[in-house]
């Protein structure tokens, strides 16, 4: 096991790209878009993808095999705003600790997703180490939330990208600062490109106890409204209606969101894949022991096309007041933390294959 740790400041990152890492395949490149938004691409052999350091330690694309992988939007770089719509066309956003997804009736008004996705973050590093898996490039970083007289932690999520690979691994560092317990509430929202025909395979069993529709209502008569609603009640009877992409008979017109109750392995990792029609899949894996739920979320406009085939979260899609009172919050004693574990990545079909088999043991029980 070793680590050469690269820390790097915001000063680094200008008009003109700034090689920070050059390790064989493994390389880092720190520069900044035309928005001012610093953006630091990292590859390997057979993929490459950006991360904002300073923007929420947002993935914003990802290409395995020269395979663009990450949602379709408007947005064709990272604009420098907090407001979560005016800047939603990244892969990757870190959303809580202290609330996710929006408010409802009965929470105090908070951002969609929390503080996480446009957290400025310090102690900012990049990085070549060798670990059992092999030789791999990190990036990580630490964001501190400070409210007096209530609050105090610290979330440090890490990304490894390993020499030859399709698969990255993800850790984040959870820690209770305060000299009391904290209740906190997580999610990873990554977010695929569609493509129909995809199929979805993922280790929960198809019954109203571990699947739960949670269908889009705009309160409105507008034709938009009245498509989404009357899609919703068809998943709410058959919740295997989105289990293949079809834009041309489901509606995810501004989004939809399905909530599972997964299963784990023998290691307690989930898994859920999105296969391709041509028999490669995308894939997210986490372990479950504080992240029991995944959200699909679909949104398929024609301007956008995104697919969160698996969210890993504390809880579901709806807010913070119904999250505590479902006992969907983890809680931390003063000083102590948890470490939340997952990763994504493209399959082949030899791998797609064996992944199907492993789901299909696990999801039967």
């Amino acid at each position: 096991m070793s680590f050469t740790r690269v820390g790097f400041k915001s000063e680094f990152f200008g008009d003109r790209p700034f090689r920070l890492i050059s390790d064989g395949e493994l390389g880092a490149t720190a520069f900044r878009y035309e928005s001012g938004v610093a953006g630091l691409r990292i590859s390997n052999a057979r993929s490459s993808m950006v991360v904002l350091p300073y923007t929420g330690m947002q993935v914003w694309f990802v290409e395995f095999d020269g395979r663009l992988v990450s949602q379709k939007s408007m947005f064709d770089m990272p604009l420098a705003t907090t407001k979560f719509g005016d800047n939603y066309g990244g892969f990757l956003y870190h959303c809580g600790l202290n609330n996710i997804n929006g408010p409802e009736d009965g929470d105090s008004d908070y951002p969609m997703h929390d503080v996480l996705p446009f957290g400025v973050f310090g102690d900012t590093y990049t990085g070549v180490g060798e670990d059992e898996r092999g030789r791999y490039l990190a990036v990580g970083g630490t964001y501190v939330f400070r409210n007096s007289q209530e609050l105090h932690w610290a979330y440090a999520p890490e990304l490894r990208l390993y020499e030859g690979e399709t698969m990255v691994e993800m850790c984040a560092t959870v820690e209770n600062r305060r000299s009391h317990p904290l209740e906190y509430l997580w999610m990873c929202h990554m977010n695929w490109r569609g493509v129909d025909g995809a199929r979805f395979v993922y280790s929960c069993p198809k019954d109203p106890e571990h699947v739960q529709v949670a269908p889009t209502e705009l309160g409105d008569g507008s034709p938009r409204a009245v498509a989404i609603r009357a899609y919703g009640k068809k998943l709410i009877a058959d919740p295997a209606l989105a289990d293949v992409l079809d834009s041309g008979n489901q509606v995810y017109d501004p989004e939809l969101c399905i909530n599972y109750r997964y299963r784990a392995d023998e290691s307690g990792w989930a898994h859920s894949l999105m296969v391709l029609p041509d028999g490669v899949s995308c894939y997210v894996s986490w372990e479950i022991a504080k992240a029991p739920y995944a959200l699909r979320w679909l949104c398929r406009t024609g301007d956008e096309d995104g697919v969160g085939i698996a969210l890993p979260s504390t809880g579901t899609n709806r807010g913070t007041a119904y999250q505590r009172s479902h006992g969907n919050c983890n809680t931390l004693e003063p000083g102590a933390h948890d470490v939340l574990r997952w990763r994504f990545g493209l399959l082949d079909e030899a791998e797609t294959r064996d992944a199907e088999l492993r789901v299909a043991t696990i999801a039967g029980g």
